[in-house]
């Protein structure tokens, strides 16, 4: 169930960071920007870090997202041959992309495993928990904000 909830959360990450900038409408690197800064600011006030942990905290939180955001933007890569394809693939090529697909959701555990652990090293596991549910409430905010058009 859990990993259900984090597959739900990292798609719809995704969805509002990272999609292709060749589809129209897609985010300029200032709404970019802005969505990082709001985040920046909700975990800031959710988490209440001290100036400590804040310099040991933000290094590492910056480099799991560059490295959350890699292992994602491989899986969308995955995910847009299919739609290019457009139900065009043979089984044997839908079996390959299954497998792909499956090792990208690997990748996307073994970052999340990763950096749980070092979140450990630097935060109070009380704070740790206190992130994973202030990301998700995050994303939560920007899909009512998108849903509404306020984003």
């Amino acid at each position: 169930m859990k990993l259900i909830k984090w597959s739900t959360v990292l798609l719809f990450t995704s969805l509002f960071i990272f999609p292709s900038f060749a589809q129209p409408g897609s985010p300029s690197e200032a709404d970019i920007e802005r969505f990082r800064a709001k985040k920046i600011s909700f975990l800031t006030d959710k988490l209440q870090l001290t100036p400590k942990e804040a310099e040991k905290f933000w290094p590492i939180y910056h480099q799991s997202e560059k490295e959350n955001w890699e292992a994602q933007f491989k899986r969308q890569q995955i995910e847009f041959r299919v739609q290019k394809e457009n139900g065009n693939l043979s089984d044997k090529e839908i079996i390959a992309l299954t497998k792909e697909m499956v090792e990208t959701h690997k990748a996307e555990a073994l970052v999340r495993e990763k950096y749980n652990k070092k979140f450990l090293e630097v935060l109070p596991p009380q704070k740790v928990l206190i992130l994973y549910q202030a990301e998700h409430q995050f994303l939560r905010q920007m899909l009512h904000d998108y849903r509404n058009r306020r984003y």
